[in-house]
């Protein structure tokens, strides 16, 4: 196994975790474009920032996962070069709208209004110089990072160093999450009761609870759900994101 410390997961994690800011109510994201670039106003916390390590979402170069979180949608305002940007395809879950000057995914979108995470929008807070943002919590599709060339025999150590940084590895999303997805499919299949009419069900908080105490975060290790083969897990999966990959 290699050495964990010589690891590189993600430039915003690699030399540990940053806190948020309890009182943070949001910054402004921007592309690399040297001229012109194209700025997303982030009006409020993110919620759920984890690392992902499939093949669909923005990495910077050199990283093997991605940082993402999410943000309800109507605090996303395209303030600058909004011209540049392009849906990478049309045809996928979320819309991931990119710049067509450096490819940088700026903000991802779900038009479906039946999909679990309708009226959350996927971002990448590393693409902001404000500090506070919420912290990364686990990792997701951590296996996925094979599709994208990493080797096999990398695996025990990039788990290794994940949980050294406090991220939680899971090869589908946080268990929380899972459980969104779940209660989702269970209400439109009639298992449970759905929302009081004219209330939407949301599937997580789109705001992150402040945080108790000044301590260095790290999330509480969770059991690691079992793989779901060819369950309603990953057949729903494949319909949220494309695929794991």
């Amino acid at each position: 196994m290699e050495n964990t410390q010589a690891v590189l997961i993600h430039p915003a994690v690699d030399g540990g975790i940053k806190r948020a800011r309890p009182d943070f109510s949001g910054g402004t994201l921007t592309c690399k474009c040297t001229t012109n670039p194209v700025k997303v106003r982030v009006g409020a916390q993110t919620a759920h920032n984890h690392v992902c390590g499939c093949t669909k979402c923005w990495k910077p170069e050199g990283a093997i996962f991605s940082q993402v979180a999410v943000v309800s949608r109507d605090a996303i305002e395209v303030v600058e070069n909004g011209d540049k940007l392009q849906i990478v395809n049309k045809d996928a879950p979320i819309q991931r709208y990119a710049c067509t000057g450096c490819g940088v995914h700026m903000y991802g979108r779900i038009e479906n209004k039946d999909h679990p995470f309708y009226g959350l929008d996927f971002v990448h807070t590393e693409l902001s110089k404000e500090d506070g943002w919420a912290a990364p919590e686990f990792a997701a599709f951590v296996s996925s990072v094979i599709e994208s060339g990493v080797a096999p025999s990398r695996m025990d150590g990039i788990r290794a160093r994940l949980r050294e940084l406090g991220l939680t590895p899971y090869d589908t999303l946080s268990p929380p999450l899972m459980d969104a997805i779940a209660t989702h499919v269970a209400k439109r299949e009639g298992k449970l009761p759905s929302a009081p009419a004219g209330k939407s069900p949301e599937p997580a908080p789109a705001q992150p609870k402040p945080a108790a105490s000044s301590a260095p975060h790290r999330p509480a290790p969770s059991p690691q759900p079992a793989a779901e083969g060819g369950s309603v897990f990953s057949r729903l999966l494949n319909k949220l994101f494309g695929g794991r990959g």
